[in-house]
């Protein structure tokens, strides 16, 4: 591809990422992919990439490498149960599958991005064993932020070191895996990213794996990402006990009021990805 040509559909595609989905009358902004709604030439020689969706979603997590890896020759999919748009934690904005689990059944690399209460997800029994399925024949098995505690409970991450978000570093450990700082940590074929924005370092990581250094340099140049915040409190040793620990206690207040039974559920996803092992 020429250069002119790659930055033109990189710039394209970034900006088709959030679109308006209508339906019955009711507005809707909705993710969608290039070709969405028309039928999709597949490269049979190409990489599949799978992103496993599900409700309420952070969808930060699932953009910032859907940006880095998109329209790089790879084939990329959004599974679900079902092809109706998934909603995010974001109101007004849901993410579009491609596949559904029963239509997919292997892709080359695994990708579970995260949300700000993965209980729910994991007791979703029927993607835990699709994860694990699909994940234990993957070339690369990755995740983001939370996605690394679902992964977990497929039974994927045992014996691992892996990122995840630093307020669900306990919760990764229960289910086996042994938690890292790193904002990406690779150990083997699992590549986890560390919470949220960790996500665009972690799609550029793996696209240098997959396409190679030059091209996620490129990558990074046309997003400009040098990050500079306005603040150093990125994480818990940047920001202090005190405000860490405010930081815990209204994740605790949240997590109980919207899944109050979260420890029972993950007594049952411990049991659960037993199996697996």
């Amino acid at each position: 591809m020429e250069r002119r040509d790659f930055i033109v559909k990189t710039i394209l595609a970034t900006a088709t990422l959030a679109a308006t989905y209508s339906s019955q009358g009711i507005s809707s902004t909705t993710m969608v992919t290039p070709n969405s709604g028309a039928e999709k030439k597949k490269d049979p020689n190409a990489k599949t990439i799978a992103f496993v969706l599900f409700p309420n979603m952070t969808p930060l997590d699932i953009v910032g490498p859907v940006t880095m890896l998109q329209n790089h020759g790879f084939n990329v999919e959004y599974v679900y149960h079902d092809k109706n748009p998934v909603p995010t934690e974001i109101n007004s904005l849901s993410l579009m599958p491609t596949a559904t689990f029963s239509e997919l059944n292997s892709a080359d690399i695994l990708c579970v991005t995260g949300t700000h209460n993965p209980f729910n997800a994991i007791a979703d029994k029927k993607m835990l064993d699709w994860i694990n399925t699909v994940g234990k024949r993957a070339e690369y098995v990755t995740s983001v932020c939370t996605g690394g505690i679902i992964i977990a409970a497929a039974g994927l991450l045992d014996g691992y070191k892996a990122s995840t978000h630093w307020s669900f570093q306990d919760t990764l450990a229960a289910l086996g895996a042994t938690p890292s700082d790193e904002r990406v940590t690779v150990d083997r074929n699992r590549i986890t990213g560390g919470g949220v924005t960790a996500g665009i370092d972690f799609g550029l990581y793996l696209l240098s794996l997959l396409k190679g250094k030059t091209t996620a340099e490129l990558m990074q140049l046309f997003i400009q990402y040098d990050p500079h915040p306005p603040f150093n409190a990125g994480t818990p040793q940047l920001a202090g006990q005190k405000l860490t620990d405010q930081a815990k206690e209204m994740t605790a207040a949240y997590l109980a009021k919207e899944t109050p039974n979260y420890k029972e559920t993950l007594t049952e996803a411990i049991d659960y990805k037993n199996k697996y092992i």
